[in-house]
């Protein structure tokens, strides 16, 4: 059986397409979207930052959570389980 926890398959395909679709710049429409799962992949309630420059650590840190953990499950997806 495939883990994506806390995911189901079809909420990780979704992140994983947005998180593959953002380079260096963070849509405004997908702020919230990105900022309320690396809450949720780290189990935190932390108030979402501004998007100025100053908070540019935040979000970094925000999408790389993301990136490292649909790397580490995006193996599920080419399995037959």
């Amino acid at each position: 059986m495939k883990d994506f926890t806390p995911y189901t398959e079809e909420e990780f395909k979704e992140l994983k397409a947005v998180i593959d679709s953002i380079t260096t710049h963070i849509p405004n429409d997908r702020m919230g979207y990105i900022w309320n799962n690396h809450n949720y992949i780290n189990k935190t309630n932390i108030p979402q930052p501004c998007s100025c420059g100053s908070a540019a650590a935040h979000w970094n840190s925000a999408t790389q959570t993301i990136r490292e953990f649909v790397r580490s499950k995006e193996h599920l997806i080419l399995t037959n389980d």
